[in-house]
């Protein structure tokens, strides 16, 4: 799996990079293939806190993208959706 995060309007820190790699790691084990690429971004705007990621996954693309005034809830919500996202697909 590659993983690549950016950040934008924030400072990068070690925290949430390691919240996320964990999460993604974790989430990549159960659905996703070792030739996935997953782009998450993570975004300060007028103070409310934004995460999406973009996977590509066995030639399928999935975009999810959570808000609220939280970063590391909006990193749980990403991935509860894009779990959702990826099983009624497959279903």
């Amino acid at each position: 799996m590659n993983l690549e995060i950016t950040f934008r309007h924030m400072d990068h820190t070690e925290s949430i990079d390691e919240k996320i790699r964990d999460k993604v790691n974790k989430f990549s084990q159960k659905h996703l293939n070792s030739n996935s690429k997953v782009h998450w971004t993570c975004v300060v705007e007028h103070n409310s806190h934004i995460s999406s990621v973009n996977v590509t996954d066995n030639g399928n693309q999935f975009h999810v993208k959570a808000e609220s005034e939280n970063m590391y809830k909006t990193i749980d919500q990403v991935i509860e959706k894009l779990e959702a996202q990826i099983v009624h697909h497959r279903h």
